[in-house]
């Protein structure tokens, strides 16, 4: 029976890929606005939003920056609650006949610089968007194993400059290659107003 959860766990790992939605529209207001789709069974389900962040040596997910959380299931909310212990925890039950669950919410730029990606990273003409604030993910399986296709959407005539691939362009709207959860996190979005790309060339 353990053989069988684990095997199926990291089926699922493997094959179900996390949709993320980034609306950056409102970066010049330090506010951003995301939602996700996520693969999910019905059932009890836990969601974390990651608290140690690559590179920074210490639990610092602005946790308190993410507001306005919401689920959902076929167009219905779904209630949550907070984990007693760790406030990077939310505890679901996924509905029967359910093969997703969306979640909603806002993240919101503090104005300090401190904090290295807890800190500021907007203005009203540039911003440093950093994946880590904009996730959740379902506890249990390594961020290796998880897949998420992200999209972004920026202000009207701002450019941008990452190392992700991108799949496809249109206007404002960038849509990413699937890549692991580690990889999204590592691979921040630099963008502006006054933003140029220089291309070096290929190897």
């Amino acid at each position: 029976m353990l053989l069988w959860l684990l095997t199926g766990a990291l089926g699922w790992a493997q094959q179900g890929v996390i949709q993320v939605n980034v609306d950056a529209r409102d970066a010049p207001r330090r506010l951003i606005h995301v939602q996700l789709n996520i693969p999910a069974s019905p059932g009890p389900m836990t969601l974390l939003y990651p608290q140690w962040i690559p590179g920074e040596h210490g639990p610092t997910g602005p946790i308190a920056d993410l507001v306005s959380l919401k689920f959902s299931a076929r167009d219905q909310t779904v209630a949550w609650r907070r984990d007693s212990s760790n406030l990077y925890a939310f505890h679901v039950n996924v509905p029967q006949g359910t093969t997703a669950l969306d979640a909603a919410f806002d993240f919101i730029s503090p104005t300090d610089a401190g904090g290295f990606t807890a800190g500021s990273s907007m203005t009203t003409e540039l911003a440093v968007l950093s994946w880590n604030q904009y996730v959740l993910y379902p506890q249990g399986t390594a961020a290796d194993q998880l897949r998420y296709q992200a999209k972004l959407r920026l202000p009207h005539d701002w450019h941008y400059g990452t190392a992700l691939a991108v799949a496809k362009e249109s206007g404002d709207e960038i849509e990413f290659r699937t890549v692991s959860l580690t990889t999204l996190i590592d691979s921040p979005v630099s963008t502006g107003s006054h933003y140029k790309t220089i291309e070096l060339g290929t190897v």
